[in-house]
């Protein structure tokens, strides 16, 4: 049996992707347990690969160490409060609040340095033979 190629391991592995409609009506028909499979599949179309980077990430800040050195800040604030609150609160102030976290996270523990590999964009079609 013949290995595949990168760019064939690539295209066969875009070619269907768990983000797409056919995916997840195949994927909910299935029945719990294993499955065998043994086919033959046609690929083709074209992919684009971008040139890898590097990319500086900020350490993130435990949302839980952090409700739980709010509350040790709050007077009388219980964790039902802060759920309802939460509940009727605009989610874009959520944004705002990731932002200033991570800012004062890379004050106290800066951001590393990490290479990344460059993004795919595909045009594939499979098909069964």
């Amino acid at each position: 049996m013949n290995e595949l190629t990168p760019s064939e391991t690539v295209a066969l592995a875009r070619a269907i992707t768990d983000r797409s409609p056919d995916y997840r009506m195949a994927s909910s028909s299935l029945t719990t347990g294993s499955h065998n499979v043994d086919f033959t599949v046609h690929v083709s179309g074209s992919f684009y690969r971008k040139a890898n980077y590097r990319q500086r990430i900020v350490a993130k800040a435990d949302p839980w160490l952090l409700l739980h050195a709010a509350l040790g800040k709050l007077n009388e604030t219980t964790v039902e409060s802060l759920v309802q609150q939460a509940i009727t609160s605009d989610p874009k102030l959520v944004g705002d609040l990731k932002a200033e976290a991570s800012k004062a996270m890379e004050k106290f523990k800066g951001g590393t340095w990490t290479d990344c590999n460059g993004s795919i964009r595909a045009s594939l079609q499979a098909e069964k033979v």
